[in-house]
């Protein structure tokens, strides 16, 4: 077939003919349905952008940990402290040592240390000891004094000072009579209050 001889309408029909083949091999190669992989791209940029969006909360997260980590270590710190002047059971035996001690130092004659019931508060427990002391107001003063300097929380109560008719303790002027409260924490209480709020 000679193409340079032919007809002008034949160029025309051979050009038709090509142009016809390339569109069909174009089209069936190309994918049958474009919108829906336009669509399935689209679906896959947005899971793409969400899955960043966690990856970046997540890394906040972990940035703001080291943080969280140490206020809980200082929150522990002063639970600790809290519990140095709290604490969460009775401690009259102790408690009984120190005062018998303190007394002792003032020069007064301990002659009482009658713990009471305690006292259930909403937080607290409350222990009140019945005290009785013989000495010098000055003595008595002084172990007023050293109790309030103490650790643990200490109220001193209902306190009633009269001559010392007794005259067994040398030098004592006054008979003090009192009620000295300390306070016990109700762990109980405080993770009830903690877990409803």
């Amino acid at each position: 077939m000679d193409f340079k001889n032919m007809p002008w309408w034949g160029h025309l029909i051979l050009a038709a003919v090509v142009g016809g083949v390339l569109i069909w091999l174009a089209y069936s190669m190309a994918p049958a349905d474009l919108s829906a992989k336009n669509k399935q791209i689209e679906e896959l940029t947005t899971k793409i952008e969400e899955t960043q969006a966690k990856i970046r909360q997540g890394k906040l997260a972990l940035a703001k940990l080291d943080e969280l980590e140490r206020d809980i270590a200082a929150l522990e710190l002063k639970l600790a402290d809290l519990k140095a002047i709290l604490p969460t059971e009775p401690e009259l035996g102790d408690l009984l040592k120190w005062i018998k001690s303190l007394a002792d130092q003032a020069n007064l004659d301990l002659r009482l240390f009658n713990p009471q019931p305690l006292q259930e508060q909403e937080l607290l427990k409350e222990q009140p000891i019945r005290m009785n002391v013989v000495g010098t107001y000055h003595q008595l003063g002084m172990f007023f004094d050293r109790v309030s300097k103490h650790a643990r929380i200490i109220n001193v109560e209902n306190v009633r000072i009269t001559p010392n008719n007794d005259r067994s303790v040398r030098g004592a002027t006054i008979a003090a009579s009192f009620v000295a409260k300390t306070f016990i924490f109700r762990e109980d209480a405080a993770a009830a209050e903690g877990g409803t709020r």
